[in-house]
């Protein structure tokens, strides 16, 4: 074979590094040293940074969450549905828009939130137990509510028949909850001061420190240069250059997972770095900024209720770019052609959408030998 080259002599020759698939520049990605670095120096007083200046080729808005799950850009969450087959995508993006219950309280909810708010750690209260359903729990708890909320008592309780006094109730709930207040059960405040505590003192005190220099409640809106598509991202936090002299993305999850360990391998099967991935590239080209890292912090639902924070590997962030470009490539393929096929897509051309079955190395464990007692 002419290989154009004369292949005969070898001398002098030595073996380069591994071709990768995984080359990248490495200067994208704000190094962990440099991260631990720029922490001690973060200003006095955090600087504020204002949305239209982060809005340089797309939108920076503080919006509800409702505004932003109707917009009918592509998420991170539709797209990890994309990689599992593009009808998996197709119905998910039909299910995205449908209210949730958020009636009933959710522990990983409320450590999510106040994780990002700390000062609802301040206002949480345990109601009394009082059966609403009867006369005198209703006016017990109307005046509850009262104290709480530092108003007059009423004065024509006793006039007032079941419904009248349930209707107050409810009344007085909403307007403690637009205080700020968050109503829990016993089983729930003893969690919350353990979840509270550790994430006071975590790390010598690092998340008070770093939750006063985070932007939250973000969404942006932008559009992919690489397939014209429409794209949002609402990451939980934004630290930002104006304060920490890099860009990053802080990013919250709650888990009953019993370790890190466990949780890093959760982090894979939930495929967080799809969306943390597309979460720096989306904000780079919406801000026209590079963001150059992710925070993120881990918070228990499940004993022992514990906090843990990580700083994500530059190699994975880069996993999670090919894996956003992937998905998104899927989707307008899929859009063009108006084919949104199942699991068959997995097959390879012209099988028939028979899959070619292969399990995990690890089934060869059990091939190992067992010592059984002799007859």
């Amino acid at each position: 074979m002419d290989y154009g080259f004369d292949i005969s002599d070898l001398t002098g020759a030595t073996v380069a590094e591994e071709l990768s698939p995984l080359q990248f520049d490495r200067e994208d990605y704000t190094p962990f040293e440099e991260f631990l670095h720029r922490i001690p120096r973060l200003p006095e007083k955090p600087r504020k940074v204002h949305n239209y200046a982060l809005s340089v080729k797309g939108r920076v808005v503080n919006d509800r969450m409702e505004k932003y799950l109707a917009h009918p850009g592509e998420s991170s969450s539709l797209l990890k549905e994309a990689l599992k087959s593009p009808r998996h995508y197709l119905i998910a993006r039909n299910e995205e828009v449908k209210p949730r219950n958020t009636d009933h309280f959710e522990l990983g909810t409320f450590c999510h939130q106040a994780i990002l708010e700390p000062s609802k750690f301040e206002k949480v209260v345990v109601e009394p137990k009082n059966n609403r359903g009867t006369i005198e729990g209703c006016r017990n708890l109307i005046g509850w509510y009262c104290d709480l909320l530092s108003i007059p008592q009423y004065a024509v309780l006793s006039t007032l028949k079941i419904q009248a006094l349930r209707d107050m109730v409810s009344d007085l709930e909403m307007l403690a909850k637009k205080a700020g207040y968050t109503m829990i059960g016993d089983e729930h405040y003893n969690i919350i001061r353990v979840v509270k505590t550790a994430y006071k003192t975590y790390g010598g005190g690092i998340l008070p420190k770093l939750m006063r220099y985070v932007k939250t409640e973000t969404s942006m809106y932008g559009t992919d240069p690489s397939t014209g598509l429409k794209v949002k991202i609402r990451p939980d936090g934004l630290l930002l250059e104006e304060n920490f002299g890099i860009n990053a993305i802080l990013s919250v999850k709650t888990t009953c997972a019993t370790s890190v360990e466990a949780f890093m391998r959760d982090c894979a099967k939930f495929r967080y770095e799809l969306a943390e991935g597309m979460y720096l590239k989306v904000a780079s080209e919406v801000t026209g900024r590079k963001f150059t890292a992710t925070l993120m912090i881990m918070a228990q639902t499940t004993l022992p209720f514990q906090v843990a924070v990580f700083y994500w590997d530059a190699e994975d962030l880069q996993v999670g770019k090919y894996k956003y470009a992937q998905a998104m490539d899927i989707v307008k393929k899929c859009m063009e052609a108006n084919t949104w096929p199942g699991f068959d897509a997995k097959a390879e051309s012209g099988a028939y959408g028979i899959i070619q079955c292969k399990l995990p190395d690890y089934i060869k464990s059990e091939l190992l030998p067992q010592y059984l007692p002799e007859a």
